[in-house]
C-alpha cells in the first residue's frame, strides 16, 4: 500500500506545488485541475529523474531528486490568483466521476497482457529498462533494438519511476504502465473539464462521451503508447490558451506552456504541430487581440518550457548518435523528403481514400475532424476569427502535416495506415473537439445577442 501511494500519489503532489508555484488552484476548475495536476506531476517527476540520471545519482536514491525537486517548486512565491470558485454542477461531475470510473476499467484490462510487445514494449518500454541497466556506457548502443531510438524520453522516464519503486533490474511488466495510462485517463478529464467551460451540461456530456466510445482512446488507456500523453499535452494547450486569451489570466498562459513542453517531450510529432502553430501565429498576427500583445517579449517567456525541452531532446540526441528514420535513418537511406518525390503520385490519392473514410466513419470519433472542416467552411467569421483563428489554422495545419508524413515515409503505405494512422491522428482529436465547442459556444452567443439587440 505505501509503494503505490508512493507511486501514484507523489505524482500529484509535485503537479499540485507546481500548478501552485504558477497561481492555479483547485477552486480555478474543480475538474480541470485535476488533470493539470496529474501533466504538472509527470513532468516534475521526468525532469527530476533525468536530473538523478546526469549527476550519476544511484538507482535506489534516484526518486529521491523529484521529490526534492518538488520541495524546492512548493517553497516557490506563488503568482496571485483570483480566489473565486468554479463550479461545473454536481450532475456533470458525477457524468466525469463516471467516465473516470470507465477509464480505469480500461486501465484495469491492460493488465492482461505484459508491456513487452509492439511500440510500447519495443520503443517506450525497452528505452526505460535500457535508461537503469545500461546508462551511461551502454545505453547508445542497447539503442540498435529501439525501433525510434530519437523520441522524447518523458514516457520512458515515467516507467523507470515505477520500475524505481518496484526494484531494478527485476523489472515488472505491467504496472510499469500505470502512470503513463493515468495520462489518458487525465485526458478524460480535461477534455470534459475543456467542454463543460463553453457548453451546457449534456452538450458537454455528449461530446465527452465520444472520447470513451473511441476504440483509440480504450487501446491508449490499456497501453504504455504515449500518443495519449501528446494528446493530453495540447487539449491543454489549448484550453489554457483559449482562457487566457478570453480573460487575459497569465496563469493559464504559463499553464499552456507547461502542457506544450509536456507534449514535446512525449513524441516528436508535436514538433510538426508547433511548427503548424508558428506559421498560423504568423498568418494571423494583425488578428491578435491588442491586450494580450501577443508578440510582446514577456508573453513569449511562456515558451520557455517548451525551449528547454526541444533543446533537451536534440542535445541527447546528438549526444548518442540518435537519428530518426524521416531523415534518412532508415533502410533505404532517403530522407522524408526525397521518398516524398519518389512516392506522392501513388501514395496522394491513397491519403485521401484513407482521410475520407476514417474522417466519415460511425465506428471512430475522428468524424469530429470532419465537423471542424465544416464549422470553417459554413461559419468562417467565427473559426477564422479573432479568437480563435490561431488555433484552428494551426490544428488543420497539423492534419495536413501528419498526411504529408505519411506520403514521404519509407514503410509501406498499407501495413503504416493500418498499424498507426487512426492512433496518429487521435493525439488532435480532443483539441478538435474542445475547437467545435468553441465555436458553436461563439455562433449560440453571438446569435442569442443578435436576438437581444432586436428586441423592442
Amino acid at each position: 500500500m505505501i509503494q503505490f501511494v508512493a507511486e501514484l500519489l507523489l505524482p500529484g503532489w509535485m503537479g499540485v506545488v507546481l500548478l501552485r508555484a504558477i497561481g492555479l488552484r483547485f477552486c480555478d476548475d474543480r475538474i480541470g485541475y485535476l488533470a493539470w495536476m496529474w501533466l504538472a506531476g509527470c513532468l516534475v517527476i521526468a525532469a527530476g529523474l533525468q536530473l538523478a540520471m546526469e549527476l550519476h545519482v544511484p538507482v535506489s536514491f534516484r526518486w529521491l531528486v523529484p521529490v526534492a525537486l518538488g520541495g524546492i517548486l512548493s517553497r516557490i512565491r506563488a503568482l496571485p490568483y483570483d480566489r473565486a470558485a468554479s463550479s461545473h454542477g454536481r450532475c456533470y461531475a458525477l457524468f466525469v466521476a463516471g467516465g473516470v470510473g470507465l477509464c480505469l476499467l480500461f486501465v484495469a484490462a491492460g493488465m492482461e497482457r505484459p508491456c513487452i510487445e509492439g511500440d510500447e514494449g519495443n520503443i517506450w518500454s525497452l528505452k526505460a529498462k535500457s535508461l537503469l541497466v545500461d546508462w551511461p556506457a551502454g545505453f547508445a548502443a542497447a539503442q540498435v533494438h529501439n525501433l525510434h531510438p530519437d523520441y522524447p524520453q518523458c514516457n520512458p522516464l515515467l516507467q523507470v519511476w515505477i520500475h524505481l519503486w518496484n526494484g531494478a533490474p527485476d523489472f515488472v511488466h505491467f504496472e510499469n504502465r500505470w502512470i503513463v495510462q493515468f495520462c489518458d485517463v487525465a485526458l478524460f478529464v480535461a477534455v470534459a473539464a475543456a467542454l463543460r467551460r463553453r457548453l451546457p451540461a449534456i452538450a458537454a456530456a455528449s461530446l465527452s462521451s465520444l472520447l470513451l466510445l473511441e476504440p483509440e482512446f480504450q487501446g491508449l488507456c490499456r497501453t504504455a503508447y504515449a500518443d495519449g500523453m501528446v494528446a493530453l499535452g495540447l487539449v491543454v494547450a489549448v484550453d489554457a490558451f483559449l482562457r487566457w486569451r478570453d480573460g487575459g489570466d497569465r496563469r493559464f498562459g504559463w499553464l499552456a506552456g507547461l502542457a506544450l513542453a509536456f507534449a514535446l517531450w512525449s513524441k516528436n510529432e508535436t514538433m510538426l504541430y508547433l511548427l503548424c502553430a508558428g506559421i498560423a501565429a504568423g498568418m494571423t498576427r494583425c488578428w491578435v487581440a491588442p491586450q494580450r500583445g501577443g508578440w510582446k517579449r514577456e508573453n513569449l517567456v511562456l515558451l520557455v518550457p517548451a525551449a528547454l525541452v526541444i533543446a533537451n531532446t536534440a542535445i541527447w540526441n546528438a549526444r548518442f548518435g540518435m537519428k530518426s528514420d524521416l531523415l534518412g535513418a532508415n533502410p533505404t537511406g532517403k530522407s522524408m523528403f526525397a521518398l516524398m518525390a519518389e512516392q506522392w503520385r501513388e501514395r496522394v490519392p491513397a491519403m485521401f481514400a484513407e482521410a475520407a473514410s476514417v474522417f466519415l466513419s460511425l465506428a471512430h470519433a475522428h468524424v469530429v475532424f470532419a465537423v471542424l472542416l465544416l464549422g470553417v467552411v459554413c461559419v468562417p467569421r467565427v473559426a477564422l476569427g479573432q479568437r480563435l483563428a490561431l488555433p484552428v489554422i494551426a490544428l488543420l495545419g497539423a492534419l495536413i502535416g501528419i498526411h504529408v508524413v505519411y506520403v514521404g515515409s519509407f514503410l509501406p503505405l498499407r501495413m503504416h495506415l493500418d498499424t498507426s494512422y487512426a492512433r496518429v491522428l487521435f493525439q488532435l482529436l480532443p483539441a478538435a473537439l474542445v475547437l467545435v465547442a468553441a465555436i458553436a459556444s461563439d455562433v449560440v452567443g453571438a446569435r442569442t445577442a443578435g436576438h437581444t439587440a432586436q428586441r423592442p
